[in-house]
């Protein structure tokens, strides 16, 4: 006998109810079909779901399981049965995001948890980008929308819709002997000194370097978190952007020197494949457009 969700159905129920005839008051049905089934299923099974006490049943550990088991099973059918209906509507199966390295993630945690709300059967796929890995991304359709695009690359296929603005600082430890300037470091100042970069992600694009004189020295770091502890160990030098390295600044811990080259603001970009125009990518971008939300990527990393 294959086990059927309505057979799954009439032994939760009976267990619940704890007899035949108060489970098919519940199911509209006689009691000898309730019982025909489990009878039917025990059978089957070669096991005992139930023990007998006149007309009460007792779940055996057997039963204990195969209740456990297959309420999952029961809540599984539901779900598979809403989600093909809304893929059939046109709800997309996958999502995927792009973010800049140096956007904050903390706006996204509760996006993500109203999307897995209203869209369930979405998978939503986030990736951190570097550089212009991000506009990569887009381009090469492994992202669907990019957050924090950098500077402007827009083409015929791409939209795109300005959210913030990047400002960067120079900033070292105080402890290291370039703090001791007070004057604008020149680039023979900073040559000798390692360069702490994060390489860019990009894949079809030439990828690119923040910063970095020539004939200095990079010191790769594969993060942000990973950058500033550079920073903060007086291993290496660099722009960082000014929210993410603020608190460090206010408690002292970097400090910020003036170069006579400053790196320039970064304009960031929210942008997308203008094909796009499913429920869940409509949702995301509406969200995403908020100027609330916009507000959150510029701060502290999360």
């Amino acid at each position: 006998m294959h086990i059927t969700a309505q057979a799954l159905q009439v032994v939760i129920t009976t267990a619940r109810c704890g007899s035949f005839a108060a489970a098919a008051e519940e199911l509209h049905k006689v009691p000898t079909a309730l019982s025909y089934t489990v009878h039917k299923l025990e059978s089957s099974l070669g096991v005992r779901l139930f023990e007998r006490d006149g007309k009460q049943l007792r779940l055996t550990e057997a039963g204990r399981f195969f209740i456990k088991k297959g309420e999952l099973i029961l809540a599984e059918l539901d779900q598979l049965s809403f989600s093909t209906q809304r893929i059939s509507a046109g709800v997309e199966t996958r999502l995927s995001l792009s973010l800049n390295n140096i956007i904050s993630m903390k706006p996204i945690y509760e996006l993500l948890r109203d999307s897995e709300r209203h869209f369930p059967q979405t998978e939503i796929h986030i990736s951190i980008d570097v550089h212009d890995g991000v506009w990569d991304a887009l381009l090469d359709k492994r992202a669907d929308i990019a957050i924090g695009a950098p500077n402007l690359k827009a083409g015929n296929e791409i939209r795109c819709e300005d959210i913030g603005t990047a400002e960067w600082v120079f900033a070292i430890s105080p402890d290291h002997p370039l703090a001791a300037y007070q004057r604008p470091l020149r680039a023979e100042d900073l040559r000798p000194w390692p360069a702490v970069c994060i390489r860019d992600t990009s894949v079809r694009l030439e990828p690119k370097v923040a910063w970095l004189l020539r004939g200095q020295k990079a010191l790769v770091a594969p993060d942000y978190h990973s950058k500033i502890a550079m920073h903060l160990a007086g291993l290496g030098i660099g722009f960082l952007p000014y929210h993410i390295c603020q608190p460090w600044l206010d408690d002292g811990r970097l400090v910020c020197m003036t170069i006579e080259e400053a790196k320039q603001p970064t304009p960031l970009y929210l942008a997308w494949s203008s094909e796009h125009s499913r429920p869940c990518f409509s949702w995301w971008m509406e969200q995403l457009r908020k100027p609330a939300i916009q507000q959150q990527f510029l701060q502290p990393l999360a």
